[in-house]
């Protein structure tokens, strides 16, 4: 019965989703800006059919403010921002049906289909939308990016449900789960990222299912969605693979990997590299940087706060790996996944500086690093819930005997009160 219900849940949000895609096509070709107002109230019935754990006040807070920060976006960014964001957009208004562009796409990609363009890869996933709504406004990506990231949530949330065999504190599994949806809702680089004409968000979401197709041992789809992934980002593999030891808990298999990867940066880039690398991996946490001031101006502000939450979280854990060994093999499992995508970035990086004929240190990144972190954006959340939960039991203690010492002041005061006035009644 369980199961039909799943069944029947699943079956309504595909179908309100097509529903959600065709009215705002008509929206948008009324007026683009009422059309996106509109947009988000009628996602308030598909965060209902999503079922998310049992805290709605908590749930519609973060949606709330998620609704808010997408409108402050709308109204404040240019969803074509940069280069890329351009080129994607470009595809949009050079072909005037899908017909034409699969056959350009089909033909790139077989004909470099060892050095494929990320430009029609990801065009095969949003040309269909826009030319099935037959609409070519750019903020139109705003839709589809929202939609996708809302599937980022319910897959990370599926990992936590039902793949997450770490020790929790006695009834905090629903809070663990309900803290990371609230998270990654009101996420400043969730917001900024998919009100852009960006590949990012998605790159999130292949990274989510690939691992779970993997847990599963759905193999060919698993390939299929490796292979599609590897179209946008050429090490996929790396933080697809990572998510997924870290739920399946193989500490040896990433302390490996970790192994392995650092050995590789060290041969091409030295120890340099690897100090980078163990530098970026701190940077993960802490993009964009909150100690300094240029990061705090007003397009920065939310997504440095998000950092700053964020080093807040790496003190907490550093306290809770301390004082709750149960807790230690999933921080190890989460240090070793992040260093090693950190290594890859640091030679993705590196060979951006070499093809530019500059210099290499230490401190040397190379690229923009802050957008990449996307794909593992949900680990980092998952990590601080974890570590919120663990700080809450771990300073409930002190809560409770402080509750104790007060509770037994007042129970000494109120009998000493009756005793005092039976010694002044005649």
């Amino acid at each position: 019965m369980e199961v039909k219900r799943d069944v029947r849940r699943r079956l309504l949000i595909i179908i309100y989703t097509v529903l959600i895609f065709a009215a705002s096509g008509l929206l948008f070709q009324w007026d683009t800006e009422t059309g996106i107002i509109l947009f988000f109230a009628m996602l308030i019935p598909l965060v209902g059919l999503m079922r998310w754990p049992n805290s709605p006040k908590l749930l519609f807070i973060g949606f709330v403010v998620m609704v808010i920060g997408k409108l402050v976006y709308v109204q404040t960014l240019n969803p074509l921002r940069g280069p890329d964001e351009k080129h994607y957009y470009e595809q949009v208004v050079a072909f005037a049906d899908l017909g034409s562009f699969f056959n350009f796409a089909w033909e790139h990609i077989v004909t470099n289909w060892s050095n494929a363009s990320a430009y029609p890869v990801y065009g095969m996933l949003y040309m269909p939308f826009f030319k099935g709504m037959q609409i070519d406004h750019p903020l139109t990506i705003v839709v589809f990016n929202t939609l996708i990231f809302l599937v980022v949530v319910q897959q990370t949330y599926q990992l936590c449900r039902d793949h997450f065999n770490y020790p929790l504190p006695e009834l905090t599994d629903n809070k663990f789960r309900s803290w990371i949806i609230f998270g990654l809702l009101i996420s400043p680089s969730f917001m900024f990222m998919s009100s852009l004409f960006a590949k990012d968000v998605t790159c999130a979401l292949l990274g989510m299912y690939g691992a779970l197709l993997l847990i599963r041992k759905k193999y060919i789809w698993f390939i299929i969605v490796l292979l599609y992934a590897t179209g946008l980002r050429d090490y996929a593999f790396v933080y697809t693979v990572g998510i997924y030891l870290l739920y399946k808990g193989h500490l040896k298999t990433a302390f490996t990997f970790t192994v392995g990867a650092a050995g590789i940066v060290f041969l091409f880039t030295g120890f340099s590299g690897v100090i980078n690398a163990g530098l970026l991996t701190l940077f993960l946490f802490l993009s964009p940087n909150p100690f300094n001031p240029a990061n705090w101006d007003p397009v920065m502000m939310y997504r440095t706060a998000e950092a700053l939450f964020m080093s807040l979280s790496i003190a907490g854990a550093v306290m809770v790996y301390i004082n709750a060994p149960e807790t230690r093999k999933f921080y190890k499992i989460v240090l070793f996944v992040l260093f090693t995508y950190a290594c890859t970035l640091i030679l993705v990086g590196y060979v951006t500086i070499v093809t530019r004929e500059l210099d290499y240190g230490v401190g040397t990144i190379g690229d923009n690093m802050v957008r990449k972190k996307l794909p593992i954006l949900p680990l980092l959340y998952v990590f601080s819930a974890y570590t919120m939960v663990w700080l809450g039991k771990l300073t409930r203690p002190k809560r409770v005997h402080k509750e104790v010492l007060s509770c037994e002041e007042g129970i000494s005061s109120g009998e000493l009160k009756p005793y005092s006035a039976s010694l002044r009644s005649p």
